[in-house]
């Protein structure tokens, strides 16, 4: 059996793994649809399209893991973020790009939770008693490191290779696969280190696929009928809207105050570094944070409305206050301020169900940001394009205002209510 510490020490490893291949597209996404002349808000539809996509398959695919095994759906999610790179870096038209967003869709919808599943419920099994809150805020925090690393990098590769010509391979498409390959690592990697209870050699496909209308059923009934649950999907799905923003308009932002794409690029991988490691350091504080000061979604909810003051910042920035010195800070800011409010929030979701409804719960609140991000997509994009990144930035800030008055219902609602609920039970 594995212990408590083993699933910690692998959970950290693959989810670094995970998002370090994430990581190093992340500064160059966007400025490729834009270096193969695509506009703003074709770059939305397409935006859209990944994230209507995880949203109709988010709830499916998390059942999918209850029922077939937080392993074989991991590894077949790895296959799929294996091939959306790929598929990016020699992407030449907006179909192209399409067919990256499909199979991105996939991968994300398949793997938003079976490794977290997989660590809660090893955990649980080698000791009830064992706490969670260490090994998801360092999960977080390894994310972001694993993220912001990998952003230096795929920032810097393509000033690396400017020497490479406009055709099919440029400056810009060399990150692609460079994350292509550390995705095929992280395949080899979960294939090695998940280990579960022995299944079935040949899972009954059919059955589990039945099964699944029964599993997003009971998921919908238990985020609509916890009042808990359904206030922090619900500030999840801000959160979705406002990351979004922050990852359309920031770089295209960056690059025409820096005059370039590569030096955009470049700019926006140091930046978006930066920022996942302030995240990082501020979810590994978050235990901390909870000894020193209230109920952990009190505390969220303070970290939270600081980060609306930075998204307020960026407004100034884009309306020509400040420059790219403001623009930079205040993109720091939205980040870093909001640190320690994600894991405890997603802990005050694990204790609220049991073992069997936890996948499809991660997968509820994936949706959730992926609903966020997909009105994000579509609204945002074209709001900027016709009035200006000022006004898309307005509206990401009063999300994440939004999203502080849940949590401080949810932490009021929350203290008086089981730290696990009896719903689950009547779900059976």
């Amino acid at each position: 059996m594995i212990t408590a510490g083993q699933a910690e020490r692998r959970y950290l490893v693959l989810t670094g793994l995970r998002w370090s291949a994430t990581g190093l597209i992340l500064p160059v996404q966007i400025l490729l649809y834009a270096a193969r002349g695509i506009d703003l808000p074709t770059i939305g539809l397409l935006m859209a399209l990944y994230s209507g996509l995880v949203v109709l398959l988010e709830l499916p695919t998390g059942g999918l893991a209850d029922q077939m095994g937080r392993r074989r759906t991991m590894l077949i999610a790895s296959v799929f973020l294996v091939a959306t790179p790929l598929v990016a870096a020699f992407a030449q038209v907006w179909w192209h790009f399409a067919a990256a967003a499909v199979t991105s869709a996939l991968g994300r919808a398949l793997g938003s939770g079976p490794v977290e599943a997989w660590y809660v419920d090893t955990v649980r099994a080698a000791d009830p008693a064992a706490p969670l809150r260490r090994g998801i805020s360092w999960g977080w925090a390894v994310e972001c490191v694993g993220l912001g690393g990998a952003a230096i990098l795929g920032g810097a590769l393509p000033q690396l290779f400017r020497g490479l010509g406009g055709g099919l391979i440029t400056p810009i498409s060399v990150p692609a696969l460079a994350s292509a390959g550390v995705a095929a690592v992280s395949l080899v990697a979960h294939a090695a280190l998940m280990k579960e209870p022995r299944r079935p050699a040949a899972v009954d496909l059919r059955a589990a696929l039945q099964a699944v209308p029964t599993q997003i059923t009971q998921g919908v009934r238990l985020a609509a009928g916890d009042p808990v649950i359904r206030l922090l999907v619900l500030r999840v799905a801000a959160f979705g809207l406002a990351i979004n923003t922050l990852e359309t308009l920031a770089p295209l932002q960056f690059a025409e105050l820096l005059g370039g794409a590569e030096r955009g690029a470049a700019a926006y991988g140091l930046l978006a570094a930066g920022a996942f490691l302030g995240t990082a350091a501020g979810a590994a504080s978050a235990p901390a944070l909870c000894r020193i000061g209230p109920a952990p979604l009190s505390v969220a909810a303070v970290c939270t409305g600081l980060s609306t003051v930075a998204f307020g910042a960026l407004v100034l920035s884009a309306a020509g206050i400040g420059g790219f010195g403001l623009a930079a800070v205040a993109y720091l800011g939205a980040y870093v301020l909001s640190g320690p409010s994600g894991p405890l929030a997603t802990e005050a979701l694990h204790e609220r169900v049991s073992e069997r409804e936890r996948a499809t719960l991660v997968s509820i609140a994936s949706l959730a940001l992926q609903l966020g991000g997909f009105v994000g997509a579509l609204a945002i994009s074209r709001l900027a394009a016709a009035a200006g990144y000022a006004y898309g930035w307005l509206a990401a800030a009063l999300a994440i205002a939004g999203a502080v008055v849940v949590t401080v219902r949810a932490d009021r609602l929350g203290r008086g209510a089981p730290r696990a609920l009896v719903a689950s039970s009547t779900l059976r």
